[in-house]
């Protein structure tokens, strides 16, 4: 038995990062409406928080999103939509990283509407940076390990099961 599988078979290591920049932002979002709906405290500290977690992993995955790239070449399919992935990301961290920056050390800034207004367009950045990611995977399979056999002419579940098209030698049908 082979130790994470999944992870050995992942040809690199951006997609085991991007998800934690998508769901800390969209927490700290949340975490600051509710602040600014219940008046309490502690929901603008935790936006606060998640605002810096979101800034540094988004670095990270900014990072790993680079070394991905540097295993595609430029005839790889949807190639195009790599370089916008690629762009609105990076203006995406960018822009996160000097809001945490600004909002840690300007604290006048954090009792106003500034932070969820911020939080709010960083969000909508984050979503079209991440469709463009999501199209990358699914229309075109960047960066998935291709070693999958699929049959177009295998319609119904319980025939790919009998065909063992999910690679696991060690299923056994009851």
């Amino acid at each position: 038995m082979e130790f994470l599988p999944g992870l050995q078979a992942t040809l690199n290591l951006h997609p085991m990062f991007v998800h934690f920049p998508i769901v800390i932002t969209l927490l700290a979002l949340l975490s600051e409406i509710v602040h600014k709906v219940f008046k309490k405290a502690v929901y603008g500290e935790m936006a606060g928080v998640l605002l810096n977690l979101a800034a540094l992993s988004a670095v990270v995955a900014l990072i790993t999103g680079y070394w991905a790239s540097d295993s595609l070449g430029h005839d790889t399919p949807g190639h195009d939509y790599v370089h916008g992935h690629r762009d609105v990301m990076l203006w995406f961290t960018a822009l996160l990283v000097l809001a945490a920056t600004v909002f840690q050390f300007i604290k006048k800034l954090r009792k106003g509407i500034y932070r969820l207004v911020t939080l709010v367009i960083l969000s909508g950045l984050l979503m079209l940076g991440a469709d463009l990611g999501a199209r990358l995977v699914y229309t075109y399979g960047v960066g998935v390990n291709k070693t999958i056999e699929t049959h177009e002419d295998d319609d119904d579940h319980d025939s790919a099961i009998e065909n063992n098209i999910d690679g696991d030698e060690h299923f056994d049908e009851d």
